[in-house]
């Protein structure tokens, strides 16, 4: 793991997983904490949505100063902000504590994400960029989807679990920190006199038809990302009847796997062609979940959950892998900025909107009313890539690497 020369580029993929990890630990508990601390579902989404703006505090204002202070160090931020948003949940005592540990989850998400997939990219023996976002993205979901599974199956069976659950992410975290030690500084300026940056967002005229049909995948992708990870578990329990949180665990962490395993095994289905195959799989998975939601049958949900994973698998491996191909080197930082607001803001802004509707229509008519609506944007976003021409590659990085090391 540690010797030869994917070693440092193993454990910086490690360092990216622990964060998602350690997002994935509260989502089997929060059927428990609406009961616990008696709040509602609109509360819940709000509650959620409070990682989104930690993201773009440490994406925009710190992650930048990456190449200056260094990138082991920020990658030591966030290994501790993962760890006291996991002690600040473990603490709560009312929701307002929750929507704390959410927000410094998200502090540490901003400080790793790009910083870490940069030296990814530096570490990758062959310099192949689809390997390191093929990577980075199975490492983003598969963490997830072991995270839920793991923290559903200790917080059905152990003492304590809103607090000893918590423990995993701060083990995690510690490994993380020596992870970090063991890899090669990859900052091109460091100690040098560059002054403070902000991420701007720039996108050149020719590449914005590309670049919107980018992140209209991603957002796609990532309001049913927020809808599974913090509604779900709440459908399963009022809806099913099925109280058990490692049963909302495994339905969440099988949307996730799925998808992780999309992306590991379709890695030859790239950019514009991932997502004229991905595109038309959501539409109909969404179509099927907009049926099976108001049957309220178990079996159905575990079937189309995992339609979902596969085409969101599909079609986030295209947006990123899209976004990658477009963008200019010199201009790869201000497009994925933009790339990554998009897909953050999706995160948020749908989850607090069907969490509001929830409080007045219901759970799953609220459900319902979000599928269709993300099915026709999905429809026309199919319709806007199918018009966008393949573009070129952005930055001349390989289609076809050499045999890996």
């Amino acid at each position: 793991m540690v010797h030869g020369p994917r070693g440092a580029f193993r454990w910086t993929a490690y360092v990216l997983a622990v964060t998602a990890f350690a997002a994935a630990i509260p989502t089997p508990l929060y059927p428990l904490y609406e009961q616990h601390f008696q709040f509602s579902s609109g509360v819940l989404g709000l509650m959620f949505a409070a990682y989104t703006p930690g993201v773009f505090l440490t994406l925009f204002f710190v992650a930048p100063q990456a190449e200056r202070v260094g990138r082991k160090n920020l990658l030591y931020l966030g290994m501790a902000f993962t760890a006291l948003g996991a002690v600040v949940f473990a603490l709560a005592p009312n929701v307002l504590w929750l929507a704390l540990g959410r927000f410094i989850s998200g502090l540490a998400v901003g400080a790793t994400t790009s910083v870490a997939t940069a030296a990814m990219s530096d570490l990758e023996p062959n310099h192949d960029q689809h390997h390191v976002a093929r990577v980075a993205v199975s490492a983003n979901f598969g963490a997830f989807a072991v995270g839920v599974i793991l923290s559903g199956f200790l917080v059905g069976y152990v003492a304590y679990p809103t607090q000893l659950v918590y423990l995993l992410p701060v083990v995690a975290s510690g490994v993380g920190l020596l992870a970090v030690s063991v890899t090669p500084e990859t900052a091109s300026a460091l100690r040098s006199k560059l002054s403070f940056r902000i991420q701007r967002i720039s996108v050149p005229a020719p590449l914005r038809s590309p670049f919107w049909v980018a992140v209209g995948g991603i957002a796609a992708c990532y309001s049913i990302y927020g809808l599974f990870a913090a509604l779900v578990p709440s459908y399963i329990r009022t809806q099913l009847g099925i109280s058990s949180p490692l049963v909302a665990g495994a339905v969440v962490a099988l949307m996730f796997g799925v998808a992780a395993i999309a992306q590991l095994t379709t890695s030859q289905i790239r950019d514009r062609r991932a997502l004229l195959v991905g595109f038309p799989f959501l539409l109909g998975a969404l179509v099927a979940f907009v049926v099976i939601l108001p049957l309220t049958s178990w079996m159905l949900l575990v079937l189309v959950t995992a339609a979902l994973g596969g085409s969101v698998g599909l079609t986030f491996m295209g947006s990123v892998t899209l976004s990658d191909r477009i963008a200019p080197e010199e201009e790869r930082g201000e497009i994925l900025a933009g790339f990554y607001l998009g897909g953050y803001l999706a995160l948020a802004v749908p989850t607090i909107g069907v969490a509001e509707m929830a409080d007045q229509i219901g759970l799953p008519n609220a459900g319902v009313l979000f599928g269709i609506i993300l099915a026709f944007a999905v429809a026309l976003l199919y319709w806007r890539c199918y018009r966008t021409p393949t573009p070129p590659g952005g930055g001349g990085r390989p289609r076809d690497p050499p045999g890996r090391a």
